[in-house]
């Protein structure tokens, strides 16, 4: 089966990022509610791609999903976003992660075992991908239809929304 699925995976590759690109394009003029991110030396994007640091250093990344972060003075929560997605048949998830020190195994063992790790920083960053941060999937098999249809929800959620319940 590995060796079948190899066969594919320029394939996969080139559908990921494809349908990342679709993504980033259609969702740019809502940088006002959402925060997108960038690879690891990228300094900003354009519809012709990203543009880099200094460093000398770039990455051409294998999508595995689309990061959206729910801007702190947006009209709306992830939560609320999450929920008018899923009542349109669009699946997403909160990030793997935020900050792993909020959950029950950490709270947990950081009173029974205080010294067993330690923290470096408020972590901020990390309580806002935990709080604010959705992720929707690059799946190669994503059509441009059901591209195109993701974007017009959100577009349309977004400029529905201007109380804190989206009314």
């Amino acid at each position: 089966i590995g060796r079948q699925q190899l066969k594919k995976l320029s394939a996969f590759v080139d559908a990921r990022k494809r349908n990342w690109q679709a993504l980033r394009v259609g969702l740019a003029d809502l940088e006002d509610v959402f925060e997108f991110s960038l690879p690891t030396h990228a300094t900003g994007w354009g519809s012709d791609g990203f543009t880099w640091d200094s460093s000398g250093c770039s990455s051409d990344p294998s999508w595995f999903g689309f990061m959206i972060l729910v801007r702190e003075d947006a009209p709306f929560s992830r939560t609320e976003l999450a929920r008018h997605l899923d009542s349109n048949g669009i699946g997403s998830r909160m990030l793997f992660g935020g900050n792993l020190l909020r959950q029950p195994v950490f709270q947990e063992l950081s009173v029974r075992r205080p010294g067993a790790f330690r923290q470096i920083g408020d972590l901020k960053g990390a309580d806002a991908i935990m709080q604010r941060a959705l992720f929707l999937g690059v799946y190669p098999g994503l059509s441009d239809e059901q591209l195109a249809y993701c974007v017009r929800i959100i577009a349309a959620f977004c400029h529905g929304a201007s109380g804190p319940n989206g009314s």
